[in-house]
């Protein structure tokens, strides 16, 4: 296997370039694995763990700058780390095979829900899944909190965070407080070391010189593209693609934070769906795997079967694409400045708060009697101390969850 030498590193140091199938493999898994915030722990486990592909600074960084972009931060994450894996021909990779599972599993379950209003199937299956990824989450948030809270700095930032968000609700001010104390705790020391900082690069020079002229020829013949479709294409088509770009151009937070505005325009204003189809389509969200924001899917499904589907959904999630790959390389630039490092370690800190958040919720609406607790806490210890595959876990717990139910 080839092999691309690190930038400033000595030169025996080397890394594995990782192949094209192989990053559309693994980010198919993960798709298919991670459920909402697990995602990044995920993507942690295969491609900076398992594999000397992606060094730990970069996937914090990636991690930082995808909850600082707008729209969804799992798929701004999967952009980031494939564009530094292997540039733009990377970053569509991870985006396309991210989305894949998680789209084709919500366009099947919107069409039994749709096509035969099975609502007890969705409600025991919501149930079922709800119980357990209490469970999967809650590893999640040990197995990251290892990562990036270090130091007392790092914990009392991710408390101010869980703090924050029970009381404003509001992520992106969230992010705002924790990129500033992350500045005022961290300022000093970076200074200090910055004479000894050595910045790791996994993507060729002559690819990402060439990056900026890329970027912006992919750009125009996107552009060109979405012109002649929205020329040819029925009018909802159209319709449905610039109301879910918009919302993921603009939108901050992702998964939860975005839904109330997302009900504001499908339910309120559109009429696209009732409030009982969207709270079906948000629990089919939680239960199946990727990002929460595959919710575009049902929604695009209600409206315009399978076509509505695909449009919604690249509608929410191509912002995503272009936002990451346009500021990768800024970023990337940036990152050694003092101030810019103590504000992304402030940032990975805060996303630990925010998770311990989002458990609270879940045990609060999933943790209903001592059988749920006992699952949900099996199939968090099997996770910590058993090192059972996520998948693995969660079909187990969900099956003894059912079985409970039957039985009962």
């Amino acid at each position: 296997m080839s092999t691309v030498k690190l930038t400033g590193m000595p030169e025996q140091q080397t890394a594995r370039r990782i192949p094209l199938s192989r990053l559309f493999f693994l980010y198919v898994l993960i798709g298919l694995t991670g459920f909402g915030p697990t995602l990044a722990a995920q993507t942690k486990k295969r491609l900076v763990e398992n594999e000397p592909w992606l060094p730990e600074e970069d996937f914090l960084n990636g991690l930082s700058l995808a909850q600082i972009l707008p729209g969804a931060t799992f798929v701004n994450l999967a952009v980031y780390i494939g564009y530094k894996l292997r540039g733009m021909s990377g970053a569509l990779t991870g985006f396309c095979a991210i989305l894949l599972m998680p789209f084709l599993l919500m366009v099947i379950l919107s069409h039994i829900y749709f096509s035969y209003h099975s609502v007890e199937v969705v409600n025991v299956l919501f149930k079922g899944a709800s119980v357990v990824i209490v469970g999967v989450i809650a590893n999640a948030v040990i197995e990251l909190g290892h990562t990036t809270v270090r130091d007392g700095g790092a914990g009392i930032i991710a408390l101010a965070a869980a703090g924050l968000m029970f009381y404003i609700k509001n992520p992106f001010l969230v992010l705002l407080a924790a990129a500033i104390a992350g500045v005022l705790l961290y300022y000093r020391s970076f200074q200090i070391q910055g004479d000894f900082w050595v910045e790791k690069r996994f993507v060729e020079k002559d690819s990402r010189s060439c990056l900026s002229g890329r970027l912006w020829v992919l750009a125009t013949w996107s552009i060109i593209l979405i012109i002649i479709l929205m020329a040819s294409i029925p009018a909802i088509f159209t319709k449905l693609w610039w109301v879910f770009f918009q919302m993921g151009a603009v939108l901050f937070g992702g998964g939860l934070a975005m839904i109330p505005v997302i009900q504001q325009e499908i339910v309120d204003y559109y009429g696209w769906l009732n409030l009982d189809e969207f709270a079906v389509g948000i629990a089919l969200s939680q239960v199946t795997p990727g990002p929460v924001l595959i919710l575009a899917a049902f929604i695009g499904y209600k409206i315009a079967a399978v076509g509505g589907a695909i449009v919604a959904t690249l509608g929410m999630f191509s912002p995503s694409l272009f936002l990451v790959m346009s500021t990768a390389e800024i970023h990337q630039k940036i990152r050694n400045n003092s101030v810019v490092r103590g504000a992304l370690k402030g940032i990975a800190a805060s996303f630990i708060g925010m998770m311990l958040v989002m458990v609270v919720s879940l045990i609060h609406n999933a943790i209903t009697d001592i059988f749920s607790f006992m699952v949900a806490m099996l199939v968090f210890l099997a996770l910590r101390y058993n090192k059972l595959s996520t998948m693995m876990a969660i079909l187990v717990g969900t099956i003894i969850y059912w079985w409970f139910i039957f039985i009962r």
